[in-house]
């Protein structure tokens, strides 16, 4: 059977959730795979776009039969029909012509640019008082990060302090989850304690020697003394 997104008349009416069509071409029977209400609705007509994908270091150029109006920062599950594999990705950047528009029908799209999602790589950021520590990791795309939780990075566990969103500011508040496919950067407590270092103004390290107790001040005093008497 046919699989087909769009709006959904009785659990999702501004959003568009995936169908099964039952039957029909031009009017077509609608099943929503979410709440499984049956609807009619008229089938639009599809066109292959250009999409390209950027997964992780990789640009991916393949093509879609896509219909209606798409949006930045749109998900759309792409089938790639020469290699078979499918792709979960977020619209970032819609192209007619010249210009970038933040949506558009289908039929006018000349490419439509993109990033997986359906997995990610998330980068962590480590303070160390003076230096900053970079690791990553590979979670799907829907994996939640909750400040203030901790997580294990390649057998090491830090404390999550605060995001930064792919298309936002930063969320610091204890409890705020994002998922992994929304998030640019998170930084992170290592809960490794470092000795504090007093420098002077032009960097040098002041070394802060042992001081002598009045015992070994005495023995030296005493020591001392005999030298003079042998030299008398």
């Amino acid at each position: 059977m046919e699989n087909i997104e769009t709006i959904c008349p009785s659990c999702s009416p501004d959003d568009p959730v995936p169908h099964t069509v039952l039957k029909g071409k031009k009017n077509v029977l609608l099943q929503c795979d979410e709440c499984m209400s049956v609807h009619k609705e008229k089938k639009l007509s599809t066109f292959l776009v250009r999409v390209i994908v950027n997964k992780g270091k990789e640009s991916i150029h393949t093509k879609a039969m896509l219909s209606g109006i798409i949006r930045k920062e749109d998900e759309l599950l792409i089938d790639d029909e020469n290699t078979g594999e499918a792709f979960l990705v977020k619209v970032t950047s819609i192209e007619i012509g010249d210009k970038r528009p933040d949506e558009a029908d289908a039929k006018d799209i000349k490419t439509i640019w993109s990033r997986a999602i359906d997995e990610a790589i998330v980068k962590f950021a480590i303070s160390h008082r003076e230096t900053t520590e970079s690791v990553s990791m590979r979670v799907p795309g829907d994996r939640e990060f909750v400040i203030g939780d901790k997580v294990e990075v390649n057998n090491r566990k830090l404390k999550i302090i605060r995001i930064k969103i792919r298309e936002g500011g930063f969320k610091s508040r204890k409890g705020v989850a994002v998922c992994a496919k929304n998030i640019k950067r998170i930084w992170a407590d290592s809960g490794r304690k470092e000795p504090k270092r007093f420098s002077k103004a032009k960097g040098e390290r002041i070394v802060i020697k042992k001081r002598d107790s009045v015992w070994s001040l005495r023995s030296k005093g005493k020591d001392l003394s005999k030298d003079s008497e042998s030299t008398i």
